[in-house]
């Protein structure tokens, strides 16, 4: 397999290649079709006073996890993007995503990761998580000019349309661009599997969405063609790299974990891609473990307003098999 030589979010060709990547059991079996190998944990089998006769025959538990495997990944030293250093194709992706947190996702992770039960019927479909959402999203764009004289909106790969902010769903004529076969959440939103006649709109958002994909800038390019000359472009990824995080990456300290988010955003990594794309950008904000920015078409950013980068807790560095 072959390994990328320039940076798939800014195109720039200064980039640093580390064995840094942690690809996690889950994605290399449906990505590479690689079973991961185990390692066998052996641990006193007890039951407190309800110590058992088979306990004492086999005082051993033998418990086997699955373990990740060694991958390069690439730092781009123009913006600070990272992913793996493979050159995954679109196929390979897809059998990742196909059934993005469907059941057979679920059911698939949770046979690599068990503590993944705990979050398959919570992560994007939480009440409280919609709820905290879509307010920080009517907040954020609350002091956007242009943003109370938007009436064309399109929620690019947005899945069922819920995560357009309700301000926004009450005014404007909603479309949402997706492949799958979910339908809107709620009645009035247009759901289209096609972008070929699709037009322009005033506002295009791309939320949780650039984190997942092999080639940010192709993608943002494809769903800018559909903004309009004055529209708004709302894009939002979780707040996942720091300045100080990137560093430890540099230098090996630290390992990136590889799983459904293959790239790592930074707020200079995501005002760069909108850069490389032509737009400007005119606010930007970390909240909780999100950033978000807004930005127009344009060819220089005229307004960035960055939040402190939220706390990372490092992870205990041990020898990893490396990538076959």
């Amino acid at each position: 397999m072959t390994r990328l030589a320039i940076c798939p979010n800014c195109t720039s060709p200064e980039v640093k290649i580390v064995p840094a990547g942690r690809l996690l059991p889950f994605v290399a079996k449906r990505v590479l079709g690689i079973e991961p190998p185990t390692l066998a944990t052996f641990l006193p089998h007890r039951a407190g006073v309800h110590f058992t006769r088979l306990a004492r025959k086999f005082p051993l538990l033998r418990l086997e996890h699955a373990r990740p495997l060694q991958c390069d990944i690439l730092i781009c030293t123009t913006c600070d993007f990272v992913c793996p250093a493979l050159d995954l194709g679109d196929d390979q992706l897809m059998r990742l995503y196909h059934d993005y947190r469907s059941d057979s996702y679920n059911a698939d992770r949770i046979r690599y990761e068990p503590a993944y039960r705990k979050l398959a019927d919570l992560v994007g479909k939480s009440p409280g998580e919609h709820r905290a959402r879509i307010a920080h999203v009517e907040a954020f764009l609350s002091g956007v000019p242009g943003a109370a004289e938007v009436r064309e909106v399109l929620d690019f790969a947005g899945a069922d349309g819920r995560f357009i902010p309700p301000g926004l769903l009450a005014r404007c004529h909603c479309t949402v661009y997706d492949v799958s076969e979910e339908q809107p959440f709620r009645a009035g939103i247009r759901k289209v599997s096609q972008l070929e006649g699709l037009g322009t709109f005033d506002y295009v958002q791309l939320c949780h969405l650039l984190e997942h994909v092999r080639s940010p800038k192709t993608l943002l390019q494809t769903a800018t063609r559909h903004l309009a000359p004055d529209g708004l472009l709302y894009v939002e990824v979780p707040k996942e790299g720091s300045k100080d995080r990137i560093e430890r990456l540099r230098a090996g300290a630290e390992a990136f974990a590889i799983h459904e988010h293959i790239n790592l955003y930074t707020e200079k990594s995501l005002a760069a891609l909108l850069e490389a794309v032509g737009l400007t950008v005119i606010k930007m904000e970390a909240a909780d473990l999100d950033v978000r920015l807004v930005g127009r078409p344009g060819l220089r950013p005229r307004a960035l307003a960055g939040a402190q980068a939220a706390g990372h807790v490092p992870g205990r560095r041990a020898p990893w098999p490396p990538f076959p």
